[in-house]
């Protein structure tokens, strides 16, 4: 069993600059058209919490098949407003989803997207994007949360945001590594904004999956650098 989740403490002064710069500039743009949302009901986008919750956790551990990409959700992904505001939006789309990703070593992009107050993430595995991940998640006081399943105690366990900026890393396994399926889920009760970039791995046996963890761990000692 791997590691399933760890904290990663930004102590690198120019990353938080360059980190702080994507929020200066996410908020000095046309950000809160509607036209923005991506939601799976109406209905949906006033219970983030409930399908947050254990109980519907257990809804879905009784499915026959796992959750992949959440099927309970509301937020504003950069690719729907690119789409929507293609002039204000294409040249942020770039900045922060691909030459970050390329500046901090990183396979791709995973995440980039902003939560208004109430967005969420229901209960998913990512099972069917397998990686390593790097997340960094900005709020401005803190007023969100993150969690996800401990697959030993089968308890959920409850991060809660802090004011600005935070790091952490997860390994999101396949369908047939069942004992580190990373069940998690998120909520913001306030501004929030989500990026994620992988680190691709191959299977266990595959020696890309050693070099996918090198350059996880290159990038989580730079972060920790002063």
């Amino acid at each position: 069993m791997v590691l399933m989740m760890s904290e990663v403490t930004i102590r690198n002064k120019e990353l938080l600059k360059t980190l702080d710069s994507f929020v200066e500039d996410f908020f000095s743009r046309d950000y809160s058209s509607t036209d923005y949302q991506v939601y799976s009901s109406e209905r949906d986008k006033t219970n983030g919490e409930y399908f947050c919750s254990k109980d519907y956790l257990t809804e879905c551990l009784s499915r026959d098949t796992l959750v992949g990409v959440p099927d309970r959700h509301f937020a504003q992904p950069i690719s729907k407003m690119v789409r929507a505001n293609p002039d204000v939006w294409s040249e942020y789309m770039k900045r922060v989803k691909y030459d970050f990703a390329a500046e901090i070593g990183a396979h791709t992009s995973a995440l980039l997207s902003y939560y208004p107050p109430g967005g969420f993430v229901g209960w998913h595995t990512n099972y069917d994007a397998s990686a390593y991940q790097v997340l960094f998640t900005w709020s401005k006081s803190g007023n969100g949360y993150f969690k996800y399943r401990d697959n030993d105690t089968g308890e959920i366990v409850t991060l809660q945001d802090v004011p600005g900026w935070q790091c952490r890393h997860f390994y999101f396994a396949p369908e047939d590594e069942p004992k580190d399926i990373c069940w998690h889920s998120a909520y913001a009760g306030e501004d929030r904004i989500t990026l994620a970039y992988k680190f691709c791995g191959y299977g266990k046996g595959d020696v890309r999956d050693q070099q996918a963890r090198d350059l996880r761990d290159l990038l989580i000692e730079d972060i920790e650098s002063e």
